[in-house]
């Protein structure tokens, strides 16, 4: 009977060594091209965009609220 215990533990050990064993790290990405610059807006056209995206956040805001 203590034969059987023992094994069971020793099994159950090794079990938990595969387990927990570290795995290779999978390679890396590549990185992503970069593109190229955006072509530079006058200052009227960002500020209406700034302001269309506090309105984007305020609505998104409220919808969170609300669910």
């Amino acid at each position: 009977m203590t034969l059987a215990y023992l094994l069971a533990v020793a099994v159950s050990l090794v079990v938990l060594a595969v387990a927990l064993r570290r795995r290779p790290a999978p390679a890396a990405p590549t990185p992503p091209r970069v593109p190229a610059p955006a072509a530079a807006l006058d200052p009227a056209a960002a500020a209406e965009i700034r302001v269309i995206l506090v309105a984007a956040a305020q609505l998104a805001a409220r919808l969170a609220t609300a669910a």
